[in-house]
């Protein structure tokens, strides 16, 4: 479970704000659509242990140029899932806030 303090929860608003109007301020559009075109395997514990490390960390760094720089240093595989674990909390947050269910 990825864990963020009060301080932390106006970035992860604003992040999640921007990603709902279609605006992925973190990530590259080119990369988004390389990952989402792969085929998907689930991911072990170990690995969504370590995304959640990752998306923790990104939140943490508090402005956007230090967390697209963190994110840019990332290993291909671990920013795919990363890229794909936003994308579950995004999808999520939105189902959340829509009261229509179908």
């Amino acid at each position: 479970m990825i864990t963020v303090s009060k301080e932390q929860l106006e970035t992860v608003e604003y992040l999640l704000k921007q990603s709902a109007q279609g605006n992925h301020i973190l990530f590259d559009a080119k990369v988004v659509r390389k990952v989402f075109t792969l085929p998907t395997k689930p991911m072990t514990e170990e690995e969504a242990y370590e995304v959640e490390h990752h998306i923790e960390k990104v939140i943490a760094l508090g402005n956007l140029p230090q967390q697209k720089a963190y994110i840019d240093l990332l290993p291909e595989e671990i920013l795919h899932r990363v890229i794909k674990t936003y994308f579950n909390i995004v999808e999520n947050n939105l189902f959340e806030a829509s009261e229509t269910r179908h």
